[in-house]
């Protein structure tokens, strides 16, 4: 049995390197802020407390094996700025600068009201836009598993009984907090009164997630890369949007979102439904073949009065 645990302990360490899990973290960053933003009412503070607890979970597990190439990078930059390096010097201020910011948002989300949309409302809702892509993002994660497999140092049963259980929960976790966020911010709309907005702002969302995720996994850029380097992440989606080969990528990645989002959005409400209907005592299937009962009652009347 030590001999097994050692085995995945080697594997994730040097091998798989639990990109998986810091990726499922960042696509429940959206799903937290959606709520935040659009359905605080529907969510208690207890339990939204927990879900931040496990999500950041999560995040220290997959960004453990990370730690020492984020440290060794940082340490490198802060080595320049000490030697003079003007922009080592005025990225570490704008790093400092950021984190400030997001130790105020931080404070903010606590003292916002619901469905109050203040100047820190909109601030909120821009990172929500610039995470959402993390979270569809994990559908290109299989790659991680196919370099793990080809590796040939994590045997057979370690693939099939954890590697490959890890990936198909993680990604189709991730897009189920792709699909809620969206849903929530669909919510959202329709208590506006803007409900024909729903559909609309869906295909949008799906236009810049698809590029998001190209940026992401073929440029290699992040979401913090947005306030980090902002001059360069512009000048890349630019050149990626007048390309031919980049513009094909996003536009196959975009019909895959499209539709991916409409078959989970329908397995989701489904699965809402009956939720609802069991915590009344009911059974959907019942209430369905009475429907249908009533409707061909209904049809047998209107025909037997219709011939005499």
């Amino acid at each position: 049995m030590r001999s097994l645990l050692s085995e995945l302990a080697s594997a994730f360490a040097n091998v798989y390197s639990g990109w998986i899990l810091w990726n499922l973290f960042l696509a429940f960053i959206p799903l937290a802020l959606s709520v935040w933003l659009f359905r605080r009412k529907s969510v208690s503070k207890p339990w939204f407390l927990c879900f931040a607890g496990l999500a950041a979970f999560i995040g220290v597990v997959g960004f453990w094996s990370r730690l020492p190439w984020v440290m060794r990078s940082q340490l490198y930059m802060l080595r320049d700025a000490l030697n003079g390096d003007l922009p080592a010097q005025l990225k570490l201020l704008w790093i400092g600068a950021i984190a400030l910011m997001a130790l105020g948002i931080n404070l903010w989300m606590f003292r916002l009201k619901a469905n109050v949309r203040t100047w820190k409302w909109w601030v909120l809702l821009v990172v929500f836009i610039a995470f959402l892509p993390n979270a569809p993002y994990l559908l290109t994660d299989i790659i991680h598993l196919i370099r793990a497999t080809s590796s040939g140092q994590i045997s057979a049963w370690a693939i099939a009984l954890v590697f490959i259980p890890i990936h198909v929960i993680a990604i189709v976790t991730g897009f189920e907090a792709y699909v809620l966020s969206l849903m929530n911010q669909g919510y959202y709309l329709k208590q506006q009164g803007a409900r024909w907005l729903v559909m609309p702002s869906e295909l949008l969302i799906h236009a810049l997630s698809a590029v998001g995720i190209y940026l992401g996994r073929f440029i290699r850029f992040n979401s913090w890369d947005l306030v980090v380097d902002p001059g360069n992440v512009l000048l890349t989606t630019f050149n990626a949007l007048t390309d031919k080969r980049p513009m094909l990528v996003i536009c196959i990645t975009f019909v895959i979102l499209t539709v991916a989002y409409w078959i989970m959005k329908q397995i989701t409400l489904g699965l809402q439904l009956r939720i609802h209907y069991a915590r009344k005592g009911l059974d959907p299937v019942d209430i369905l073949e009475n429907e249908n009962a009533n409707t061909r009652s209904q049809e047998n009347s209107s025909f037997m009065l219709s011939t005499r």
